[in-house]
Parts: C-alpha cells; structure tokens; sequence
C-alpha cells in the first residue's frame, strides 16, 4: 500500500486532503504544529511535529513513498500585512527543510501547494483584470512577502527536480474556501469572515464592516475541488505549476450579495477604506490545467458559498 505524507494536516485544506486520500485507500501520515481545530483527524498516524526544523521534519518524511507539502504559516489580508517577517521566515524554513529531507528520505513523489501570491500585482490592478496566465510570473513582483516566499520555493523545487530527478508538482492555490476553515481571530479569508459577521447579525436585517469600498474582485475556489486538483495534478505527468482556482471573478459587493441571499438576511456595507483589499483584480486562467489535466474546478461558487455559510452559522450557534 501506498503510504502518504501529509504536511500541513491541521490545518483546512490539509484535513480535507487527508480524509479525501484515506476514502481512497492510502495509508496516511498526518503532521502539523496542531490538530485539525473542528473535526477528527482522519490519518493512520498524526503526528505533532514543527516543520521549521529539520529533525522534525526529516521524521515527517520517514518511510512514505509521496508527500504533500501544504504546510504554511498563513491568513488573510489582515494577517499577511500585520506578520511579514513571521510569515518570510517561517515559510522558507518550512519548505527549504521540508523538501531537502524528502531528497534525504528518499521520497519518490512531491506535491508543492503555491499560490497565486506569486502574480505580479501589475498585472492585477483592475477588478476586471484577465486570468492569470502561468507563464506570467516574470518581471516578479508578487504580492507581499508570502508570494514572495512562495515563487522563491516554486524556484527551489524546479531546482531540486532538475538536480535530483525527483517528480514534483507545483498548484497554485487560488482563494480556496469551505467548511472547517478559519473563520476569526485574525486568519481568516474574505469568504469566511463575511459569512460570520453576516450569521451574526441577530433579525433579519443589519449592517456589517467591509474592508475597501468592495469593488475588489476575487475568484474562489471550493475546497473540494482544490482536493480533487491536488490529486489529480499529483497522478499526472505535468512538470510546470498549473492554476488551481475558479476562473469566475466576483466582487466583494457581489459575494456579499450572494451571502445576503443565502441567509436571508438583508445587508447593509459600512465600508472602511483604512484596510488593506491586496490586488485589485486576481483570476485564474484555467486554459492550461484544462488542457493538461482534462479537467478544472466546476463547483459553482453558489453551491460553495451555501455550503461554507451554512457550517459558520452552525458553529456560531454551538
């Protein structure tokens, strides 16, 4: 049997990929700095290990035939503008170690979460600016200090690839939402912290702060369409990053609409324009992932944003 790594598997996306690989029938090892915050882990064996030593993370690598590297220390535009060494620093450490001792342990497959961090914010200026193209990454200019880090390791693996003949793969995550996500204290992304100030609202009717005037756009993807891509993009022969996003851009107004709708609640937007939005305009081309894979996200981001509202509003009820 097959045995997996999973790194990064407390967090959201993570413990979606570990409960997706074990319905499959692999054999999973889970690490990360904690546990899965609101569900049980699904993993053969969860181990609590730091990422940013290299010890820790050559016991992470020990004995498995493939690892996904999702590990990060990350959040939303908030978060990312308030940590930029913490971040910088954290991120390097954990991929750099990460993916030498995978060389070390002798792991045969390698599967790298990036992010669409990595674009040039010149290319993101409009809310109507066109998808991302992958091959657009240069002149570099990514976005803040966490896209930095992330076309750094994108570089690094190319490098490791290159040198040592490993197989690995790169996505680039594109505002991947869902149930189990964070959802406040700081970390959370724009889809899960409208959808608690909304279920907040006591009535049918009431107010809510939003950063930026909402005209910024944004496309989302469903969490399990970000499962599916990860394993799809790990079965297949593809050696360049691909996009793993929605290509449907929305405004924040506009999802914020979808929201309202969803919880029956009217809305009304107090907007505070001290607040960091990030880029303008960012969107996924999915041209190449269709060509290559066959395939793309296809979760509508209605069906999506149900969903994601309708586990907040539990939560905030228990």
């Amino acid at each position: 049997m097959k045995k997996i790594l999973v790194g990064g598997a407390g967090g959201f996306i993570g413990s979606h990929l570990v409960k997706r690989l074990k319905e499959q029938g692999f054999w999973v090892r889970g690490v990360d700095v904690k546990r899965p915050e609101f569900d049980e882990t699904c993993a053969d064996e969860f181990e609590i290990l730091d990422l940013r030593r290299q010890d820790d993370c050559l016991k992470a690598t020990r004995d498995v035939d493939t690892a996904y590297c999702l590990a990060a220390n990350m959040g939303g535009i908030g978060w990312t503008h308030a940590a930029p060494a913490e971040i910088l620093h954290d991120n390097l450490l954990m991929s750099t170690n990460t993916l030498e001792a995978c060389r070390l342990s002798g792991v045969e497959n390698i599967f790298y979460s990036s992010s669409a961090c990595v674009y040039p914010n010149y290319l993101q200026e409009t809310n109507d600016s066109p998808g991302l193209k992958e091959d657009k990454v240069f002149p570099a200019d990514p976005d803040m200090e966490y896209g930095w880090e992330k076309l750094t390791a994108e570089m690094m693996h190319e490098t490791y690839r290159k040198s040592y003949g490993l197989n690995i793969k790169v996505a680039r995550f594109h505002n991947i939402y869902g149930p189990l996500g964070t959802y406040d204290g700081g970390r959370e992304k724009s889809p899960a912290a409208l959808c608690r100030k909304i279920a907040k609202i006591e009535g049918n009717e009431g107010e809510i702060e939003v950063w930026g005037d909402g005209t910024q756009a944004r496309s989302y993807c469903y969490v399990d369409d970000c499962v599916e891509g990860c394993i799809r993009i790990m079965n297949s022969d593809v050696t360049i990053p691909l996009n793993l996003g929605s290509d449907r851009m929305v405004t924040i107004n506009e999802l914020i609409a979808m929201i309202s709708d969803i919880s029956g609640k009217k809305i009304h937007c107090k907007y505070d324009l001290t607040k960091p939005v990030g880029p303008k305009g960012r969107n996924s081309d999915n041209t190449l992932i269709q060509a290559k894979l066959g395939w793309s996200p296809n979760i509508t981001l209605e069906q999506g944003m149900s969903d994601t509202y309708k586990w907040i509003d539990a939560q905030l009820k228990k």
